[in-house]
């Protein structure tokens, strides 16, 4: 297989459907994200949008359909090589039983100390790591049980600010935090999304608002894709979604 040695152009998937045994999960997905754009994914809860961001960096293999990046097939190319262009900001981030710095420098070990402190300033992280008590020397403990959900959260953000992929891929769910966390993380994430191609499973207004396209998923299916102001003129399932006020502030 290929080597995938950057991401120029685009990520498309080709009439993808996905199935976890019998059931399935995503029908015939087609959608296209270009370099450089936010697309948003949003819909009812267990309509596909988690099931369709870990196919992107090839957790799991479509049952039909492509998917392409920069014109290759995925299985043309060495998954690692493909996992490369990503960085992953989710709700499991995990962290190891070590030091805030090398969980921040975990995605490149030969990072200097600049280089991770500024990592930490851009993810809303290096006043907390800090106030801690060795700094950036102080452990995590198991699995980051020290630490608060938002500090977590912001060590993950720093980590793929500092590896710099051209893919970001981030779940939104910041559910579990206290709003003064939820303001820097939220922030941290913004940051992180600035000048590169980001692909977010959005709950926040201000971030849908935001993206360049909004991808409306439910039941397995895109039912409908465009800006804010394209999806609220439609007067579709997005636009039901808002009046529900379905999306946090």
């Amino acid at each position: 297989a290929g080597e995938l040695s950057g991401f120029k152009d685009s990520l498309i998937f080709k009439d993808v459907s996905f199935s976890y045994g019998e059931k399935e999960i995503l029908k015939n997905i087609s959608l296209e994200v270009r370099k450089g754009q936010t697309v948003a994914l949003v819909g009812p809860s267990g309509g596909g949008k988690s099931t369709l961001m870990d196919l992107i960096p090839r957790f799991h293999d479509p049952k039909f359909g492509k998917i392409m990046i920069d014109g290759h097939n995925y299985p043309d190319l060495t998954t690692e090589s493909i996992r490369a262009q990503m960085g992953i900001v989710n709700q499991e981030s995990l962290l190891f039983n070590d030091t805030i710095f090398n969980n921040i420098a975990f995605a490149k070990p030969d990072a200097t100390e600049e280089e991770v402190t500024t990592a930490a300033r851009i993810a809303n992280a290096h006043d907390f790591i800090m106030s801690s008590e060795n700094g950036y020397q102080t452990t995590v403990g198991d699995r980051g049980n020290k630490l608060s959900g938002g500090q977590r959260q912001r060590i993950c953000i720093a980590r793929a600010v500092l590896a710099n992929p051209p893919i970001m891929l981030l779940d939104e769910a910041t559910s579990a935090l206290d709003t003064e966390s939820e303001k820097l993380v939220q922030d941290a994430l913004n940051h992180l999304m600035q000048n590169r191609t980001s692909v977010i499973i959005a709950h926040r207004l201000s971030t849908i608002q935001h993206a360049d396209i909004i991808v409306v998923i439910d039941n397995g299916q895109v039912i409908e894709t465009g800006s804010h102001l394209e999806l609220i003129g439609k007067n579709g399932l997005y636009k039901k979604l808002i009046d529900m006020q379905s999306f946090t502030e």
